[in-house]
């Protein structure tokens, strides 16, 4: 469900029972987004208020959580320090049933005069944004708006505060039942459509309401969210009014509350009997909202982080590749190396049939049984000069040759490192994870040293753990983890196991003794944890951890084995 105008309004009455008559204590303004305003109430509570304009997560609730603020307070947040600290919020009120809220703030004046100002929140997707009124006049807003950004309304410092344009729809809370039967039934005879969508109807036609909201509606009255034209009547219309009607009334009387749906990714209003009048929990639905809106930012953020993370590797994937193109190109070559060095030496033999200007020299070639053998000259070159041109490629092309098959070596582990690493953030569960990997590849020279100040040196993540028949199994996370797992963790007679040639994690069966049983378990362990998870059948590689070692200068995770046996899993 959207923060639409029902859920607006039922925080609202939740805000108006909590924290109003409270005292602004600190004002934060820690991005461009979010104003925080840490509150002292009445009964001596401290709590926090956020709002947030950002275009896919515009909120206001109470929260538990703390951002990191700037060095700097940007001027918006100087502003309302200056006109609202230690203000009294006196009132918090909505525009209709609209996303435009209203606080009211009541605070003394340089000359000693109780003064109040607004600051009016408007929850309008991309549009949204935070404005601080004097008497219908703009002190500053969070997000400026002139007229080349809109011709019909200017958002700025002096203008004039003007509503924003309801687009024609209604208010619902002044709409009579005999009134909203009619917007609907003349609706939908407009509509093109046979089968018709009342959740969309009653959104274009209502401020506030969102599809989740109406279908919700519709739900608790067993209404299917569309219909034939035929079957809405006067009598169907009238049920879903008074449902609507009367589900504003309970909010207002703080007897309804928000709920996760079933695919617990939205939340809506719980109209199931067992949930009414839940007054119980301090602040229910706006600690509700501040939980569900932490763990959504978590994953948009992990999300977010992971695909930063994944294009600097996959940048650097596609430097080495095309830096191994190149070598595989000069070892393809090598066929030549012996032809350069018969053709220096056939030359050298028989320079004296050769003149200036010769574009070929056609020889018996003592290399192969004295066949004749057409060998291209340098026109410009003189005969011996052409020779040693054939010896100066032979001996350019072995160095080439030499060198190319050490960085061959080299790109392949680099590369094989970095997939391994595409693998680990891939399977990255949270931030803290991923700075962990950040900070390998980091350390291994691929990222740069992230030089902000002050940051908090966490304890390493532990490893997954698993248990069978009271033995534990452990699988590492990265690459940093599989090391400090196998070489420094595990005992030497521990079984140690890895899937065959493929991207995973190092597995650790802490016990001497190993049945069947669970080695085919852990062996499915490293198969859940490898990058062939979803394949039908998997090798796993298994010896102890005695006979694993990591190689002078090999990569984190990059480790070789050997007394080792393979189970297909």
């Amino acid at each position: 469900m959207a923060f639409d105008g029902v859920t607006t309004k039922l925080i609202i009455n939740e805000l108006n029972t909590t924290i109003l008559n409270s005292r602004v204590e600190k004002i934060y303004v820690p991005t461009r987004n979010e104003i925080w305003f840490h509150l002292h109430t009445l009964d001596r509570k401290s709590i926090k208020l956020l709002i947030s304009v950002d275009a896919n997560n515009c909120r206001f609730h109470l929260s538990n959580e703390s951002r990191n603020n700037p060095e700097k307070a940007p001027q918006f947040c100087m502003i309302l320090r200056k006109y609202l600290s230690g203000a009294k919020l006196i009132s918090v009120s909505q525009i209709g049933l609209d996303r435009i809220v209203k606080f009211t703030f009541e605070n003394i004046d340089d000359f000693g005069d109780v003064v109040s100002k607004d600051l009016i929140v408007e929850l309008m997707g991309k549009y949204s944004n935070i404005i601080l009124v004097d008497k219908e006049r703009v002190i500053d807003s969070i997000r400026h708006v002139d007229i080349t950004m809109s011709s019909v309304r200017e958002v700025l410092p002096s203008k004039k505060y003007v509503l924003p344009s309801s687009m024609g729809k209604l208010n619902f809370e002044e709409t009579s039942s005999a009134d909203f039967i009619n917007v609907v039934n003349k609706a939908v005879q407009e509509s093109e459509f046979e089968s018709i969508a009342l959740a969309n109807i009653l959104c274009n036609i209502f401020i506030g309401f969102s599809k989740s909201f109406v279908l919700t509606i519709c739900n608790s009255l067993a209404i299917s969210s569309e219909l034939p034209k035929a079957e809405i009547n006067s009598k169907l219309l009238e049920s879903i009014y008074s449902k609507i009607k009367s589900t504003l009334s309970s909010i207002a009387n703080g007897e309804i509350n928000l709920s996760l749906n079933e695919s617990k990714k939205d939340f809506s209003v719980d109209l199931k009997e067992a949930s009414l009048k839940r007054t119980d929990t301090y602040a229910y639905n706006s600690y509700f909202l501040d939980e569900f809106y932490s763990q959504k930012e978590t994953v948009s953020l992990l999300k977010s982080a992971k695909a930063n993370l994944e294009r600097d590797i996959n940048s650097h994937i596609s430097k080495i590749s095309r830096k191994l193109s190149v070598v595989l190109k000069n070892l393809d070559e090598e066929k030549n190396l012996e032809k350069y060095r018969q053709y220096g030496e056939l030359i050298s033999c028989n320079i004296y049939k050769m003149e200036i200007g010769m574009d070929k020299l056609e020889v018996e070639n003592f290399y192969d049984d004295n066949k004749m053998v057409q060998i291209p000259l340098q026109v410009n070159l003189t005969p011996s000069r052409n020779a040693q041109h054939y010896f100066k490629k032979y001996n350019k092309l072995k160095g080439s040759i030499t060198h190319s098959q050490e960085y061959k070596k080299e790109y392949e582990a680099e590369l094989d490192y970095l997939r391994s690493v595409l693998f680990e953030i891939e399977q990255a569960e949270s931030i803290f994870e991923l700075d962990e990997i950040h900070d390998e590849v980091t350390a291994a020279g691929y990222l740069k040293k992230n030089t902000k100040k002050g940051k908090k040196k966490d304890l390493p993540s532990t490893p997954h753990e698993y248990e069978f028949d009271g033995i534990k199994i452990l699988a590492g996370r990265n690459n940093i983890q599989n090391d400090r797992l196998t070489l420094k963790t595990a005992r030497k007679n521990y079984t140690w196991l890895h899937t065959k040639n493929i991207h995973g994690s190092h597995v650790i069966i802490e016990s001497e003794t190993v049945s069947d049983e669970l080695l085919f378990f852990a062996a499915n362990i490293a198969k859940k944890h490898s990058n062939a998870k979803d394949s039908s059948k998997v090798e796993v590689d298994y010896t102890l951890v005695k006979y694993v070692h990591k190689e002078s200068g090999a990569k984190p995770g990059m480790v070789v084995y050997t007394d080792y046996k393979t189970i297909i899993v």
